[in-house]
């Protein structure tokens, strides 16, 4: 029979300072640390994992809750531009429109109570700086036609008034007048 051979990695006892039995002696107990060490750190990071994918689920939940919310704000906040947008369109329209009140007010003073304003249209030429006024109105007495146009060309804010139609409906018993007033042109006075 033949011998059998025994492999043994642990040192001899012979010899226990030499330098394969130290190293040896290092790897087991450093190794054990380091096994020990790593599965305490892999269990700790599976327990964890529970703990995380619950935060995880919760943010998505909230992330879900305010991402409605936003959507659901979004027909308002479009409205809400767009008025903006609108409000912004009609300030500076006005802003750039000129003032007519002198011209109205003119008009009025001159005006017999008893005519009607069907329509008013007001032109202002930007080079001659001067204002026109195409009216049509309704009266119901010859006199009081008579008065308004006299007023109108004795009123010293108007330059010319041409009459541009008379005509009296016979079955409603009334006159209807369209004229064209040329108001005087304002100077303004330069800013010093």
């Amino acid at each position: 029979m033949a011998a059998k051979k025994e492999i043994s990695l642990l040192p001899e006892s012979k010899n226990p300072r030499s330098f394969g039995a130290r190293f040896l002696k290092w790897i087991t107990t450093t190794g054990r640390v380091t096994i020990i060490l790593t599965e305490l750190i892999v269990i700790s990071v599976f327990i964890s994992r529970f703990w995380l994918d619950r935060k995880n689920s919760d943010l998505s939940e909230i992330l879900r809750q305010k991402q409605a919310i936003l959507e659901s704000v979004i027909p308002f906040e479009q409205e809400f531009i767009g008025l903006q947008q609108r409000l912004t369109y009609i300030k500076d329209f006005y802003s750039n429109q000129p003032e007519y009140n002198k011209q109205i007010d003119s008009l009025i003073s001159s005006t017999p109570q008893n005519l009607f304003y069907e329509s008013l249209s007001i032109l202002k030429d930007e080079k001659s700086k001067s204002t026109t006024i195409n009216t049509s109105l309704i009266a119901y007495k010859e006199e009081d036609i008579v008065s308004f146009i006299t007023n109108l060309m004795l009123n010293p804010d108007i330059d010319q008034v041409d009459v541009n139609r008379i005509e009296k409906k016979e079955k409603e018993n009334q006159y209807s007048i369209s004229l064209t007033l040329f108001f005087k042109t304002v100077k303004t006075n330069p800013k010093t």
